[in-house]
């Protein structure tokens, strides 16, 4: 099974960014220190980033493709060619691989962005959930042309009888496919569900995460507790960089670590994305991805 990963590139510690706006991904690019690889949300249509995705492969810096409009679960299938559209967007910007979040992005049929909903909508984590799931995976497979990763959705609330970790154990194991863990997202599940994301860790197949992100959240105050809302444009929270520390050493074949940033003060970037360096150089399990760091600041 580890030779599924092994074709796969290093990318090193980068950032998620809106290719049309501040901070401009290029200059961050360019300047010491910055990100390594760039990675954008974007419209399926590749033709509307295409320019500026070039401005970043002049500058050096692969591109990962990390949209919100495929149906990763539930009951309500993408259409052919919505699928083939993203598989000629992941092929043009030349793409590692292909992430997105489990989540409903549009209901019944058709085919729309997550925004059209207002916000992901998190599956329940039950049987009958994650047997959709791998359905909805699977679909998605049978068209996108690399490795396709699945990631926990942030979650403001928890529905279902299973773990995070053995649903996305499971939904990976039977698709054989990878994973993406985002910081925030982990401490949300904590916080909506009353558990804690280590103890179900055996239940992670913990060789496929191949990504991790981490970012800015806000806390919301409700009768039951705090609820973790995602919130990039604002600083990482503490509990957040606590989950980084704590999940990077149960992590040996990371690729990318990725510090999504769109709407931050670009003076704040290149600060964070040190600090993040600066911990994978003391936590993580994967070797590789701490060689990738020797040249960076």
């Amino acid at each position: 099974m580890a030779t599924i990963f092994e074709r796969l590139p290093i990318l090193g510690v980068g950032a998620s960014l809106s290719l049309s706006s501040k901070p401009d991904p290029v200059t961050l690019v360019k300047a010491q220190g910055g990100p390594s690889f760039v990675e954008y949300a974007g419209l399926v249509d590749v033709d509307a980033v295409i320019d500026e995705v070039e401005r970043l492969h002049a500058a050096g810096a692969p591109v990962l493709y990390h949209p919100s409009y495929i149906n990763f679960c539930g009951s309500f299938p993408n259409s052919k060619d919505w699928l083939e559209a993203t598989a000629e967007h992941i092929s043009k910007v030349n793409s590692a691989w292909f992430a997105q979040d489990v989540a409903y992005c549009f209901w019944e049929q058709g085919a729309a962005y997550s925004t059209s909903l207002g916000y992901f909508v998190p599956p329940v984590f039950n049987q009958a959930s994650l047997d959709r799931a791998i359905e909805r995976v699977k679909e998605v497979q049978s068209i996108v042309p690399v490795t396709v990763t699945v990631e926990p959705p942030p979650l403001t609330f928890y529905a279902g009888s299973m773990d995070l970790f053995t649903f996305f154990g499971e939904l990976a194991e039977r698709t054989d496919c990878a994973i993406l863990l985002d910081m925030g997202h982990l401490v949300s599940y904590e916080m909506a569900s009353g558990r804690k994301v280590k103890d179900a860790i055996e239940q992670l197949p913990c060789e496929r995460v191949i990504e991790i992100h981490i970012a800015g959240g806000r806390l919301k105050q409700a009768a039951d507790g705090p609820i973790y809302v995602d919130a990039h444009e604002t600083a990482i929270l503490d509990e957040t960089w606590g989950m980084l520390e704590a999940m990077l050493p149960e992590l040996p074949n990371v690729k990318a670590v990725c510090y999504e940033c769109e709407g931050v003060q670009e003076s704040s970037v290149l600060p964070t994305l040190k600090k993040i360096r600066r911990l994978v150089k003391e936590h993580s399990a994967s070797n590789e991805l701490i060689k990738s760091l020797d040249n960076k600041a």
